[in-house]
């Protein structure tokens, strides 16, 4: 722990003189306009830096904030204090049990006026790898058919990895899952964002199915808004929307059975737990049409 004025700083063993050399744009993200400094996009904005200098391996840098509403009101602004160490802890329990994930190495808790704060996490880049919605709208068509099953196969045992070793990600989406390709053609798929999970000794199917409905509705809000997208996108050859549209039931079935099969099944007769991961989500519909979300919500 490293404290300076109102900025305390939690930072593993041997990582202390690097995160304390990185860009003194730490909290603002208004990187100096170097070669080695990038900035990618969102929730907010993140920095990827060096290592070290000329050095392949990077950082990746950035701010905690709220998401949806919360977000639109309070931005940043935190004050439940433990919750940057709670992902510093999961993560190393995560990388424990083999769950894998993107390591954090640090974060910084700035105080603004009495319980209240802003955080930033420093954590390992994954090389080469990009979160899935990324991938859908970066990739063709053509490659985004040819990839569902590798890709279904390597989100299916992610997550079931990550459910028996315990851990429940309390905003499992598809930004909050890395995917790199190998050489083979396969994917490897991290988790990252475990902020706000939690760890039981053994979670039990209930929270199980719980966990797969908020990714299925994630994959359900992103169908929902690419029809609202499709009136600005009908001139172009690939849209959004026909990207999306490209992921059946069939595929969404194909997920929950690899779920429940891999390696020792959880139920052999998961048919009957289908019909409690698929819903239609119509109260959210609701929800999204009343805060008025757009296409911006995938960007």
């Amino acid at each position: 722990m490293v404290k300076n004025g109102d900025t305390t700083l939690f930072v593993k063993e041997g990582y202390r003189e690097i995160v304390l050399n990185l860009p003194s744009s730490f909290e603002s993200f208004h990187p100096k306009h170097k070669d080695d400094t990038q900035v990618k996009f969102g929730r907010g904005s993140c920095l990827t830096v060096p290592v070290t200098q000329n050095s392949a391996e990077r950082l990746v840098i950035r701010n905690y904030r709220h998401g949806g509403l919360f977000g639109r009101l309070f931005g940043g602004v935190f004050s439940n204090i433990n919750r940057p160490m709670n992902e510093i802890c999961i993560n190393e329990i995560a990388l424990q049990k083999g769950v894998p994930s993107a390591e954090v190495i640090a974060v910084t808790r700035r105080r603004l006026w009495g319980l209240f704060y802003r955080a930033s996490l420093v954590s390992k880049e994954i090389t080469g790898a990009v979160d899935v919605v990324q991938f859908l709208k970066e990739s063709p068509l053509r490659v985004i058919q040819k990839s569902k099953k590798p890709v279904i196969s390597a989100l299916a045992k992610l997550i079931r990895n990550m459910h028996d070793a315990g851990i429940y990600h309390a905003d499992l989406h598809l930004k909050n899952i890395l995917l790199k390709k190998d050489s083979t053609g396969g994917f490897a798929a991290y988790v990252i964002d475990l902020d706000k999970s939690v760890v039981s000794d053994k979670l039990d199917i209930h929270l199980r199915i719980k966990n797969l409905s908020r990714l299925d509705r994630y994959l359900e809000k992103l169908r929902w808004l690419s029809g609202k997208a499709t009136s600005h996108e009908d001139d172009r050859e690939e849209s959004w929307s026909q990207k999306i549209a490209t992921i059946s039931r069939t595929d969404r079935i194909r997920f929950f059975k690899e779920y429940m099969l891999q390696d020792t099944a959880i139920d052999k007769n998961w048919k009957h737990c289908l019909r409690r991961y698929h819903t239609h989500h119509t109260l959210h519909k609701c929800w999204w049409r009343l805060f008025g979300l757009s296409g911006n919500f995938v960007k």
